[in-house]
């Protein structure tokens, strides 16, 4: 049986380690507006978090709504990449306490994982920004066929880590991703950024990562109710 604290940490990466959720919406924009649709806060609302393949099929929905012909998804998804690769690396913002947690993450020596919705390209551009050594799997979008609020990318992640997902802490700022985690019986952190969550069972909510390191995230760790 595990010892009573976590045996493993799962990280989101857009908007929770890093500051990009600006970048998307400004990308949304700027494909949608040849179009003249408006991308305003609730469209920002409903998309955040969720898959990149979600998102473009609703983005080519809205243009359709307008009266003009579908376009076709694929158009959108390259867009984003393109316009993400080339501003991600200058402009996108490490958020504030993030430094300091992977570091003493990578120090605790526990297996640690990044899942996101993003795309394997992008998902590298960042961990060029932020650094590689603190992490022993990632999960992409590219690496699943079920996106978050499905359960799958972290129960893919944990069983690539070796560990039971009922035994980890996840770090999450959006809504898909709250879900996903907590659907797949992680331990949630919830960062309350852009949106706040209802409290639960094994959640905990927090404003910033600021002085939070991984002995904060395995203090405030809750074991399943099953040990």
């Amino acid at each position: 049986m595990p010892s009573s604290g976590p045996q493993g940490f799962m990280l989101d990466m857009d908007g929770t380690l890093v500051d990009s959720e600006p970048l998307w919406q400004e990308s949304e924009r700027h494909l949608m507006a040849p179009y003249g649709v408006p991308w305003g806060r609730e469209e920002e609302l409903f998309t955040h978090g969720r898959s990149m393949q979600f998102v473009t099929n609703y983005m080519a929905d809205l243009v359709q709504q307008s009266g003009a012909p579908r376009p076709d998804p694929d158009s959108f998804r390259s867009g984003f990449e393109e316009y993400m690769l080339a501003n991600v690396g200058e402009r996108g913002v490490v958020q504030p306490g993030v430094p300091e947690l992977l570091t003493s993450i990578r120090q605790t020596g526990l297996p640690t994982a990044l899942v996101s919705s993003s795309p394997r390209p992008l998902m590298e551009a960042v961990l060029d920004k932020i650094g590689r050594d603190w992490v022993g799997v990632t999960v992409s979008a590219n690496d699943v066929t079920e996106f978050k609020p499905e359960p799958e990318p972290y129960l893919q992640a944990a069983r690539e880590l070796g560990v039971d997902p009922a035994w980890c802490v996840v770090v999450e700022d959006s809504p898909t991703g709250l879900a996903s985690a907590t659907a797949a019986g992680a331990y949630v952190v919830g960062l309350e950024l852009a949106v706040t969550f209802d409290p639960a069972p094994r959640r905990r909510l927090i404003r910033t990562l600021q002085g939070v390191t991984a002995t904060t995230l395995m203090e405030w760790f809750e074991p399943p109710a099953k040990a």
